[in-house]
C-alpha cells in the first residue's frame, strides 16, 4: 500500500495543466485563476485625499494650539474645493475629498473651535496628519494580482478600484462525475428491497460547486463492465477530469478499476489510508481519472485530500494541503497502527489553546460523523491509540465555520 505522501507525489506528476484561457467580466472572477498578471493602470488613490472630516490647513510644520485660520471654501467627496490654500487659510474637508494644493495638514473637526469665518486649532498639529497620499495603496505599474492567482472577493474589489472591467483567466475545468452500483436510486424514486438512495454523487457535486469547474453529472451506472467501459471512453475525450464513486475495490462486482486498466493507465491503487484505502488514480486518453471509494465518508476524505488540490493544480495553482493546526485532544481515539487515519472532529478554541474531540463512531459509511464536524483529526500511521490530552494535527474543512 502506498503512503499518502507517495500517492500525492505520483498524482502531482500526472496532473495535466490547462493552457486555454478566456476573457470574462471582473465581477465574475471570484474563484477563477488568472492567466496573466494584472498591473495597476494608475495610482491608488489617484489624488491626495482626507482620511477624516475636518479642516485642511495651510501653515507651518508645527501648528500651535490657539492658531487661527480663515476658512475659504470646502472640499467634498466628488466635489473638490478648487482653491489653492495660502498661509493662514483653511478649507472645510470631508473624508475622501481632494486635499487642496497648499495643504500642510488635515485636522479633525473635533480638534478645532469654529468661528463665523475662521477656525481655531485647540491642539498641537505636527507634520502632514490625516492625508492619504496619491499612490499610497499602489503605484502605477505595480503588480496587483499575479499570474495563477485565484481571485478572491477582496482582489476583485481592489481591481475594481483601478477601473478594471475584464480579466483573462484559465478556462473552467471540465469535470464529469458518476456513481456506480445496482443498489443506487436517486432521491425521489421508489426504493425496492436492497436499494438505497445515492448520496456520494450529490456530495461531490456540492463540493465541486466551490471550484472553477464546468460540471457534467452523468448520473449512476449499473454494475456492468460494458456499460462502464462505454461511458468512460465516450466521456474521456470531452472532459479534463473524471470522478467516479464506487466499484474500485476488489469485490466481484467492482468493475471500475479493471476497466481503467483495460482502456487507460492506472497509476496507483490501494493506499495506507483510513478511510479511503481503495482509491484508484490514473488517466484515460488525456483525462485525469479518480475512482473514489464507495463508502460516503471515504469519498469525502479522498476528495478533500486528493481531488480538490488536483483541480486547483490543473489551473496552475501551487499544490496545497488543507489548512492545519495543532490542538489538544479531549477524547481518546482507538487506532491500530499501519494506516494513517483521518477522523472527523469538532474543534473549539479560546485565547490560549485549540481543543478537539472526535465525533463519535467513525465508520466509513456514517455520514452522521460529519454532523457539526469542522475538521479532520490526523492519526499517524505509526501510532496506536491516542489518549485525551495529547496534541494532534487537525485539518480545517473548507467552508466550515469555527466554533468558539
Amino acid at each position: 500500500m502506498l503512503s499518502v505522501e507517495s500517492a500525492i507525489k505520483k498524482l502531482r506528476a500526472i496532473v495535466p495543466q490547462i493552457k486555454d484561457y478566456e476573457t470574462i467580466p471582473l465581477r465574475s472572477g471570484v474563484g477563477r485563476t488568472l492567466k496573466r498578471s494584472i498591473t495597476a493602470p494608475g495610482h491608488l488613490p489617484p489624488f491626495d485625499n482626507s482620511a477624516m472630516d475636518g479642516y485642511a490647513l495651510c501653515g507651518p510644520k508645527v501648528i500651535k494650539p490657539g492658531t487661527r485660520f480663515t476658512v475659504v471654501g470646502d472640499s467634498r467627496a466628488g466635489h473638490p474645493c478648487g482653491e489653492q490654500l495660502d498661509e493662514g487659510q483653511a478649507c472645510r474637508i470631508f473624508t475622501g475629498a481632494v486635499v487642496p494644493i497648499g495643504t500642510t495638514t488635515v485636522v479633525a473637526q473635533e480638534d478645532v473651535l469654529n468661528g463665523e469665518s475662521d477656525v481655531m486649532v485647540n491642539r498641537e498639529c505636527v507634520g502632514a496628519e490625516n492625508i492619504r497620499r496619491r499612490g499610497m495603496d499602489a503605484k502605477k505599474g505595480m503588480t496587483i494580482a499575479s499570474n495563477r492567482d485565484v481571485l478572491s472577493p477582496y482582489s476583485v474589489g481592489w481591481c475594481s478600484a483601478f477601473g478594471i472591467t475584464e480579466i483573462e483567466v484559465v478556462r473552467r475545468i471540465k469535470v464529469a462525475v458518476f456513481s456506480t452500483g445496482d443498489e443506487l436510486r436517486d432521491p425521489g424514486e421508489d426504493l425496492q428491497p436492497g436499494q438505497i438512495y445515492e448520496s456520494n454523487r450529490a456530495t461531490l457535486v456540492a463540493l465541486l460547486q466551490s471550484k472553477s469547474v464546468e460540471l457534467v453529472d452523468l448520473g449512476q451506472l449499473s454494475d456492468d463492465p460494458d456499460e462502464i467501459n462505454k461511458s468512460l471512453q465516450s466521456t474521456a475525450g470531452q472532459v479534463d477530469l473524471i470522478i467516479t464513486s464506487g466499484g474500485v475495490s476488489v469485490g466481484e462486482s467492482d468493475y471500475v478499476r479493471p476497466v481503467i486498466e483495460e482502456i487507460g493507465k492506472l497509476e496507483f491503487f490501494s493506499l495506507a489510508l483510513k478511510p479511503g484505502k481503495p482509491l484508484a488514480v490514473g488517466t484515460i486518453d488525456n483525462a485525469l481519472f479518480f475512482g473514489l471509494p464507495g463508502n460516503p465518508v471515504s469519498t469525502i476524505v479522498t476528495y478533500l485530500l486528493f481531488v480538490a488540490p488536483a483541480i486547483d493544480s490543473m489551473s496552475g495553482v501551487p499544490w496545497h494541503r488543507p489548512t492545519h493546526f495543532q490542538a489538544k485532544l479531549t477524547t481518546s481515539i482507538s487506532h491500530k497502527s499501519g494506516r494513517r487515519e483521518y477522523q472527523r472532529g469538532v474543534f473549539v478554541g479560546d485565547d490560549r489553546q485549540l481543543r478537539v474531540a472526535a465525533t463519535g463512531d467513525q465508520s466509513s459509511n456514517r455520514l452522521a460523523s460529519f454532523k457539526d464536524c469542522n475538521c479532520l483529526i490526523v492519526v499517524p500511521a505509526h501510532r496506536d491509540n491516542l489518549e485525551a490530552g495529547e496534541m494532534v494535527e487537525i485539518l480545517l474543512l473548507p467552508n466550515q465555520r469555527s466554533i468558539y
